[in-house]
């Protein structure tokens, strides 16, 4: 079997590894990056054109400084890859004024000093007519967010990691990395890598390293939609921004919980409702969406967005892994210090993939990072003591 060397390994080159990739080839190391699929590939979860960017983010203020250094380094990568990757739309998000989420967005803008605006009924409805806003919805707008396109930013950060001299190895399955003398070695199922330092960074395909970590990673199938507009030239206006739409309130039988982007075409808007199909193992053989997870978008789309056909034109699926409390694991493996796992992002990791990338190299070449990524201690589904020696990759 062949033996190669590096200074450091990423297993797993989609969205995180391939940020990663390029942060530490930029620090000078050298990289080999590895991946059961083709480089860059068609079923990461980072497929299907574009993902959100927000700064007021629900899901907590704590997110902050990781989504302000992702900012940073998404405009970095436009400068050095030419190519606009963060299109700064803006972000609005509508919530039905009971929502339990509504506080932890707004205490996340507050606390951490971020602008938005906060408007309601006819304010909201003539600002942003697109959406049908009851008297009942509270809108914020976030004039930081807007969206990334992610194939494109996936394939500038491998372009740059590639000409700061990393290499690339698709089509190969990782099987193990394990304590080699004082560096590491990853096996594959075609060589040997011995490197000091490690990226893990499988994304849908993580499950077995997290099943290491003490956790279960939910490998779940989403289906992507793109609905034409009715009138595209006064629907699609330049400055539409992105949204995020829950109607979640007492006695609605359907939870509305979508969202969605102009996309690229200049004609559809690219629509992702909340509707998973049945967890699978592995996205090596994905799975082929049914009629029936379209009818939950379609009525959205029909009840929200009144100018757009409820019909959908394009369909596609991407899978990411979920972790119970929906936060990933990324930082040190417990007993081998050289080791990075980033996994489990539960679908809302693309737009901080920089910052993981940028942090992670921080952690393996520093020891430290300024950037607080404490709250996903890789480590806490683990036992206190628990040192391991070696992880299982497949």
């Amino acid at each position: 079997m062949t033996a190669l060397e590096a200074d450091v390994v990423i297993v797993g080159v989609g969205s995180v590894g391939s940020l990663a990739s390029w942060q530490l080839a930029s620090r000078g190391l050298r990289v080999i990056g590895i991946d059961r699929f083709s480089i860059p590939g068609p079923f990461s979860a980072y497929a299907g054109e574009s993902r959100i960017f927000r700064k007021v983010y629900a899901e907590g203020g704590h997110y902050t400084p990781v989504l302000q250094r992702s900012q940073d380094l998404w405009r970095e990568l436009e400068k050095i890859s030419g190519t606009q990757l963060l299109n700064a739309t803006g972000a609005v998000t509508i919530y039905d004024e009971h929502n339990a989420r509504l506080a932890s967005l707004l205490a996340a803008g507050r606390d951490n000093g971020l602008d938005y605006d906060l408007l309601r009924g006819e304010e909201a409805r003539a600002k942003y007519p697109e959406h049908s806003i009851r008297d009942t919805d509270v809108t914020i707008f976030d004039p930081e967010g807007g969206y990334l396109k992610s194939e494109k930013a996936v394939t500038a950060a491998l372009a740059e990691a590639k000409r700061l001299g990393a290499t690339f190895l698709g089509n190969r399955k990782a099987q193990s990395v394990e304590k080699y003398g004082d560096r590491y070695i990853v096996r594959t199922d075609q060589e040997e890598i011995i490197a000091s330092r490690v990226v893990v960074s499988q994304g849908n395909g993580a499950g077995a390293v997290c099943k290491e970590l003490g956790v279960h990673l939910a490998i779940r199938p989403q289906v992507l939609t793109w609905f034409p507009a009715v009138d595209p030239s006064s629907f699609l206006r330049e400055d539409m921004p992105v949204f995020v739409r829950r109607a979640e309130e007492e006695g609605r039988s359907d939870k509305a919980q979508f969202y969605g982007f102009p996309s690229a075409d200049g004609w559809t808007m690219k629509v992702v409702g909340s509707v998973y199909m049945d967890d699978v193992q592995s996205m090596e053989k994905p799975p082929t969406w049914a009629p029936e997870f379209l009818e939950p978008i379609r009525a959205w789309v029909r009840e929200f967005i009144p100018g757009l056909i409820p019909d959908p034109v394009r369909v596609a699926t991407c899978a990411d892994g979920h972790l119970p409390d929906q936060t990933a694991l990324f930082g040190r493996v417990p007993g081998m210090e050289g080791v990075i796992v980033a996994a489990g992002f539960s679908g809302h990791g693309f737009k901080m993939a920089s910052a993981m990338g940028a942090i992670a190299a921080d952690l393996l070449l520093e020891g430290t990072t300024a950037t607080d990524v404490s709250f996903m201690n890789p480590a806490r589904f683990l036992g206190p003591d628990t040192r391991l020696t070696s992880l299982a990759l497949s």
